[in-house]
Formats: structure tokens, C-alpha cells, sequence
């Protein structure tokens, strides 16, 4: 009978950036809840400061948040008052994203609670070890994102288009020569064969 090996979470980065995410959010928790928001809406008001006018494309790139989410989180915060949507001025199909009073005085009532949670993680570690884990983050968000925004590497298989016909070679049809009526058959010279000289007798 096969044994399986036990799995070790404590040697495993995604269950340990999720158990950081977490302790993360609950140093912020209350601080968010008091302002009115979830985490995920701090970050869109967050990508919003300082970038008025931005698409919802630009706020994927920029939280991260999928793009069918992102859009029910901003129909919701702009019911909320928080955010207003307007017809972009470059693009008739995009809408410009912009932060409302409401959405500036929740990100400055929940920002430094924020603030303070990123800190509380940088100080359960030595300092030498903090810009380590800040670049190798940034660096796997990056990478992640790049790789996933290439192209699939199968290309699709090359159509291939029949070839038009070539139009047919008609054969020549030579006219037949017209056949002369009776009459005019009748009007035509006829010419006669001159006679033979008669050699002269020496």
C-alpha cells in the first residue's frame, strides 16, 4: 500500500501569504470598519489618490482585483457615494473613474490603520530582512503578472484558403467565312485560264 507524504504548511508560500494577508487584515479590521470599507475598496481608493480619471482597466492593473469583481466593487462604492463614473474622454467605450468626497475622507480615516498593519508585519522580522521581502514580493507580483499577460505560446493553426479557380481557357472559335449569297455568286467574274503560247517552228 502506497504512503502518502504529509503535506508541510509551514514550508508552503501560498498558505504563508495567506496566513500574512490575514494577520494583516486583522490589525486593520477595525480601522476599516469604521470607515466604511473592506479591504479590497481601500485598494481601489488607494489607487485613486493621485490618479483621478483613471479606467476600470487601470484599476485592475493596479489592485490586482479580476476584472468582473473590480466592476459589481465599483457599481457598489459608486451607489455608495464613495466614487463617480463618467464617460471617458479618449475611449466612447471606457469610463473614467474618479474619487468622491465620501471616498477621500474613508481613505484618510483608514489609511493609517493600514499604515500601522504593514508595519506590525515589517516588525515581527529583522530590518535587514524587511527590503528582502518587500523586492521579492514586488518581484513575484510582476513576474507573475508579465507571464500571464503573454501570448499563448501554441499559435492557432494557419488558415488555409482554397485557391480561386482559374477561369478556363476558352478555345478559339475561328468565324466561318461567310457564305456568299446566289446572287452575288452569279455577278462575280470568272476568271479563265489564259491559253498556252504556241512555240514557233524554227
Amino acid at each position: 500500500m502506497a504512503t502518502t507524504t504529509s503535506f508541510n504548511l509551514n514550508k508552503s508560500p501560498s498558505h504563508l501569504l495567506h496566513r500574512a494577508q490575514q494577520i494583516a487584515a486583522n490589525h486593520s479590521a477595525s480601522a476599516l470598519k469604521a470607515a466604511g470599507v473592506t479591504l479590497r475598496q481601500f485598494s481601489v481608493l488607494a489607487a485613486l489618490s493621485g490618479n483621478e480619471g483613471v479606467s476600470q482597466s487601470d484599476l485592475v492593473n493596479a489592485t490586482g482585483i479580476d476584472r468582473s469583481t473590480l466592476a459589481d466593487m465599483v457599481a457598489r462604492m459608486e451607489k455608495a457615494g464613495l466614487i463617480k463614473r463618467v464617460a471617458s474622454k479618449t475611449d466612447a467605450r471606457a469610463k473614467s473613474v474618479s474619487l468622491m468626497a465620501k471616498g477621500r475622507k474613508a481613505l484618510d480615516k483608514a489609511q493609517p490603520a493600514v499604515d500601522a498593519a504593514d508595519a506590525a508585519l515589517f516588525d515581527a522580522m529583522p530590518k535587514t530582512k524587511q527590503d528582502a521581502l518587500l523586492s521579492g514580493l514586488s518581484k513575484l507580483v510582476e513576474d507573475t503578472e508579465a507571464a500571464a499577460a503573454k501570448p499563448a505560446a501554441a499559435e492557432a493553426p494557419a488558415v488555409v484558403r482554397a485557391r480561386p479557380k482559374t477561369a478556363t481557357k476558352r478555345k478559339a472559335v475561328k468565324a466561318k467565312p461567310r457564305a456568299k449569297s446566289k446572287a452575288a455568286a452569279e455577278k462575280a467574274p470568272v476568271l479563265k485560264a489564259k491559253p498556252k503560247a504556241k512555240k514557233k517552228k524554227k
